[in-house]
């Protein structure tokens, strides 16, 4: 026997009758009762079924069971009873107003399972207006491709032709009536096509759902509208939360920030980001709420009529992490109970940097519906103080909420760690000079923490990966004093962790990085050694000159001479200059080195690369800048000369700065240069005339790069047949501010160098040309 309708359970409205098919073999009839007696073969108690189908009446419109029992006959013969309960369930007259169920039930469906599916259903006047996950979990073989596919229905489109659509506007006695499987044409039209077997099992959890005792009710008819679920996120500001709404159609939603209950006049959810949601953007303001906030959201959805719903409240955060701990990460949750709540919390990076914040609190679903008045402000009240300490019970829950907070602790002990530590180097430089000793001092907020460190330097480092702290560290008890012990230079590579209760923090790590050291007479001026560079920039005088007899690094510390000078090298070897960014306090020649420096600021002083510079191999360009990363002035025409070598010559300073100079660039010789009069946001005050001779290799040429701007004349004067780029970032324009800006002068190019490239010059304003 089973429901001619081919339902999997045999629950009815009390309203109907029951219909079950009942099959025998051949030459077979069919004997049953339905007041729970045994049939027999020719018992006056049992009747004969005619035909295949067996129609059985309730009794009336109240909870009923009927026991079908069945044998069949053949030939004075009978076979073993088949048995069917059959359950009739009460309709109610319909009532007015909101009422919200809950429902839960384990059910096989057709295949697979069983699942555990719980829904949150809510009714406007006894038909259902809103079906919602309210704990359903995955069926016990996780293996099973019906189990994940089915269960994956709850993350797909809640609202559009699905089975929660399809349950929107039915009663009870619809919801008993509807026919969800098996799957095909003509039980689609109640289920959801291709996921039958959660269709009805949905279906079973609504009805049970719908059979009990509502959990909330309200004599309202407009249906509250739907909050973003409670969310915290970090107190950062560039961090928002998508507060999305959703209400009955033809609703308008109306919602207020203040703490108080949103009317008619309040303000109404707009449309937020690119989803199509409506409802209202938060953003994190640390400035003004440098220790967090809890922004508190209540909305109404107002019908045509001006009938008002009841009001949503929900608690979102902007929450700065654990001060005196951490926690480890446990993205799947970690729970644990305490006084019979259980709590489960979850841990997690949300923006990758290690530091793990508490994004999801939940209790168990009984405690969850027992709670709900004064939970979601209990959790906010956790989320901004990322702890239970010192977070203050509800007023008027004061006993539930220390229950409550004493499960949520016991959950956040099982991720609680050390804090990382932190590692203060002094002094705190960007590169060391090789002889420097620096201090090291760790400490950690977290009371009771051990720290352990561990030390490597890169001249004697096997390998690539440096010590793990948590593995090989030693216990810290005082500063550390190190330094490199190479005059060869180098890194030493600091790490460090704390332990608490067996528990390890995140590592913290930081590189010390140290020059290169040079021989006693590294640097020779005016026949003197030197081995201090500091020394040696002291004593050079106006047009001197600095031999340098070893490679040289410098540091952000040292600064060139004062005065006007050479750098070169002694002899044939060209020794290599290295080091941070470096600020000409004086006019500078470099002669016969292998340079190796970042970048050099001019500051308004004339600056020549000679013919005999080789450039190091580096991953980015040397960059030469006229100007400086401060506003910055020359006295007379400023010179820049470039005779060898790869580099960006710009004839402004860096940064949103004004060079005010009149400034003349001229490229010769090997070299190979990219060309640039103003830098990016930063303005040159004056002329500027770049020179490009025979010989030279010129990959890119920009008048005014993006935000740059020359005041005043921009020339560039071709000579000869220098190489022209191809590549890709090849352009060779005068400006991107302007369509036509500055002058180019081709008059002392060679004829073939006009016909092959002329069409690669763009935006001047004048071209001279002989041709």
């Amino acid at each position: 026997m089973k429901a001619a309708d081919a339902r999997t359970q045999l629950l009815y409205a009390a309203t109907s009758p029951a219909e079950l098919h009942v099959s025998a073999g051949d030459g077979c009839i069919v004997r049953y009762t339905t007041d729970g007696s045994t049939p027999s073969v020719d018992g006056n108690t049992a009747e004969t079924l005619e035909g295949t189908t067996l129609t059985i009446q309730p009794n009336s419109n109240a909870d009923s069971t009927v026991t079908v029992k069945a044998i069949a006959v053949k030939d004075g013969k009978a076979s073993d009873v088949t048995e069917k309960t059959v359950q009739f369930v009460s309709i109610p007259s319909l009532t007015s107003g909101t009422r919200t169920y809950i429902g839960t039930v384990t059910d096989g469906g057709v295949s697979g399972g069983p699942y555990q599916v719980g829904v949150r259903v809510t009714t406007v006047n006894g038909a259902v207006r809103r079906l919602e996950d309210n704990g359903t979990e995955a069926g016990l073989d996780l293996s099973d491709d019906n189990v994940s596919m089915d269960y994956s229905f709850w993350g797909g489109v809640m609202e559009s032709d699905g089975m929660p659509a399809k349950l929107r506007g039915k009663s009870l006695e619809n919801v008993l009536n509807m026919q969800t499987v098996p799957d095909d044409d003509d039980h689609n039209v109640d289920a959801v096509s291709g996921a039958t077997v959660w269709s009805d099992a949905i279906r079973h959890a609504t009805i049970a759902a719908l059979r009990s005792a509502p959990v909330s009710e309200s004599e309202s008819t407009v249906l509250v509208p739907t909050l973003t679920a409670q969310t915290c996120v970090p107190n950062a500001s560039y961090k928002y939360i998508d507060v999305a709404m959703s209400a009955d159609k033809d609703c308008t939603i109306r919602y207020t920030l203040n703490g108080t209950d949103p009317t008619a006049d309040s303000t109404e959810a707009a449309s937020i980001g690119w989803s199509g949601d409506i409802g209202v953007r938060l953003s994190a303001d640390p400035t003004n709420h440098p220790s967090g906030q809890v922004i508190e959201v209540r909305a109404a959805a107002f019908d045509t009529d001006g009938n008002c719903s009841d009001i949503a409240r929900q608690f979102y955060i902007f929450a700065n992490s654990l001060k005196n701990a951490a926690y480890t990460a446990q993205y799947s949750g970690v729970s644990a109970e305490a006084d019979g709540i259980t709590a489960t919390i979850v841990t997690e990076s949300p923006n990758y940097d290690n530091y793990n914040y508490i994004t999801s609190l939940k209790l168990d679903s009984a405690h969850s519906e027992q709670y709900a008045d004064f939970l979601l402000e209990l959790f906010s009240r956790i989320y901004l103080a990322q702890t239970t300490e010192g977070v203050q019970p509800i007023s008027g829950h004061e006993d539930e909420s220390r229950a409550v907070l004493a499960a949520v602790q016991a959950a956040l002990n099982k991720a609680l760690t050390a804090s990382k530590p932190t590692l203060t180097a002094s002094p705190e430089k960007t590169t060391y000079a090789n002889a420097d000793e620096v201090t090291v001092t760790l400490d950690c907020s977290t009371d009771g923490a051990e720290i352990y460190y561990t030390v490597d330097n890169s001249n004697t480092l096997t390998g690539s990966t440096v010590s793990d702290p948590t593995r090989t560290g030693t216990k810290y008890e005082n500063p550390l004093s190190v330094s490199i012990g190479d005059i060869a230079g180098g890194t030493l590579y600091i790490r460090a962790a704390a332990k608490k209760d067996g528990k390890w923090s995140g590592i913290v790590r930081k590189d010390l990085t140290f020059a290169k050291g040079v021989k006693e007479n590294a640097f020779v001026v005016d026949g003197k050694n030197y081995q201090s560079w500091s020394a040696a920039s002291a004593a050079v005088k106006e047009g001197g000159t600095i031999v340098l007899n070893d490679d040289v690094q410098l540091t952000e510390e040292d600064k060139l001479p004062d005065v006007a000078c050479t750098i070169r090298s002694a002899g044939e070897t060209k020794y290599k200059l290295s080091g941070s960014p470096l600020t000409l306090n004086g006019d500078l020649t470099l002669k016969n080195i292998t340079y190796s420096v970042s970048r050099i600021y001019a500051n308004g002083h004339d600056l020549t690369i000679a013919n005999d510079v080789a450039t190091a191999w580096s991953f980015t360009d040397y960059s030469l800048y006229a100007g400086s990363t401060v506003d910055s002035t020359a006295a007379d025409t400023q010179y820049i000369s470039v005779q060898a070598g790869d580099f960006a010559v710009i004839a402004s300073g860096r940064g949103s700065t004004t060079h005010t100079a009149s400034v003349d660039v001229t490229v010769g010789g090997t070299a190979e240069v990219e060309l640039a009069g103003a830098y990016m946001g930063a303005t040159l005050n004056g002329n500027v005339t770049f020179h490009v001779a025979d010989g030279v290799k010129l990959n890119q040429f920009l008048g005014e790069q993006s935000g740059g701007a020359v005041t005043d004349g921009l020339t560039l004067i071709i000579s000869g047949a220098p190489t022209m780029s191809t590549g890709s970032y090849s352009t060779y324009k005068a400006s991107v501010n302007k369509d036509s800006f500055g002058t180019l002068d081709l008059t002392g190019a060679a004829t073939d160098f006009i016909t092959e490239n002329r069409n690669k010059f763009t935006g001047f304003a004048t071209v001279r040309s002989t041709t």
